[in-house]
């Protein structure tokens, strides 16, 4: 999971909540759980959608950092574990999973597990439960850009280009822009030198990458960048701000990737089983709903509606294409090196 830079972005239901707490032991109920999510826009909608609403909230403290220094606080703690549960991307989750620092989420413990949407992913089997998932595809300002954007190769299109920018390796979703870039001349993620060779021309010929959310969102308001691969979720919301209103989302024709953000159970037994029941919560219909509505991602507990706007932007995760994140976890020196040697160097 430079010039400009970085990623991750978004933020829960209440009446279920309440019910759903009457079958957790008495013991976790006043348990006080820390829980680590990300900062910046992504933070507050999860906040808004997943949490605010849970009757219990109050209880719930806010860790705020991305995937790899949450990680790394995380094993710097192994011995005196300071959180009870966190939110990861897949390009962590092999990692984490094999860390021996989280347990398995069973249904046995979290009841609404049982709606869980069969067509997601678990690439970590019990290890972490995708929360919800959204669509990285580009986003790009139709003020500027007058034909519309369809494809991953518009990105090197001559009237896109020098407006195009795109999230540096430091931000873990630059690996799905990598993928499909290479993929344009037969490459992939694990044949990723095309993909460098594009990514340099974006950084090249346009603004510059960016490592920072903001950073993008500020280069999008500025007229700064015109294109950028994004996450369909925060774009949504991006799209009701009024210093955006020609902002586009598209699903590229050679198809967008799953972002998921998923849920680990730290290993931690300060807590009890409060941390499952806020997992639980999580899962219900109401907080899916809310989240959806909020976030702008699909609901990954079947028995929850999908807002019309997010069904438009976000293909069901069958009709998305995905990465080989174990290979990734195995080979990230290697793809690290050699995007800082061609895209940066």
């Amino acid at each position: 999971m430079n010039s400009l830079n970085r990623r991750h972005v978004l933020g829960m239901g209440a009446a279920l909540a309440g019910s759903m707490i009457t079958g957790f032991p008495a013991r976790a109920q006043d348990a006080q759980i820390s829980l680590g999510w990300y900062p910046g826009l992504l933070g507050q909608n999860f906040k808004r959608g997943l949490l605010d609403d849970y009757a219990k909230a109050d209880t719930v403290t806010i860790v705020e950092s991305f995937d790899n220094a949450r990680f790394t606080q995380m094993q710097a703690n192994r011995n005196r574990p300071n959180l009870h549960l966190g939110v990861f991307t897949d390009a962590m989750l092999p990692l984490v999973a094999r860390s021996g620092l989280v347990s398995d989420i069973r249904v046995e413990d979290v009841p609404n597990l049982a709606d869980f949407d069969p067509i997601v992913p678990r690439p970590v089997g019990d290890k972490a439960v995708p929360l919800t998932y959204g669509a990285w595809g580009i986003a790009y300002n139709a003020k500027h850009i007058k034909e519309p954007v369809t494809s991953w190769a518009d990105l090197l299109r001559e009237d896109v280009i020098k407006g195009a920018s795109a999230p540096n390796i430091t931000y873990n979703s630059s690996l799905y822009t990598l993928d499909a870039l290479a993929s344009l001349k037969g490459g992939s993620l694990k044949d990723p030198a095309a993909g460098f060779e594009a990514m340099r021309q974006i950084r090249t010929n346009g603004p510059g990458l960016w490592d920072q959310e903001s950073t993008a969102v500020g280069g999008l308001k500025s007229g700064e960048i015109w294109a950028t691969p994004y996450l369909s979720g925060s774009i949504l919301a991006l799209m009701s701000d009024p210093d955006l209103p020609d902002l586009r989302f598209c699903v590229p024709s050679e198809g967008a990737y799953p972002v998921p953000m998923s849920i680990v159970r730290v290993i931690n037994d300060s807590a009890g089983n409060a941390p499952e029941e806020l997992i639980n919560h999580m899962l219900s219909v109401e907080a899916q709903e809310a989240f959806a509505r909020i976030g702008g991602n699909r609901p990954i507990n079947v028995k929850a509606q999908v807002p019309e706007k997010v069904a438009e932007m976000v293909p069901t995760a069958d009709k998305l294409r995905s990465l080989d994140w174990e290979y990734f976890a195995e080979n990230r020196t290697a793809i690290v090196d050699g995007w800082n040697e061609t895209v940066n160097g």
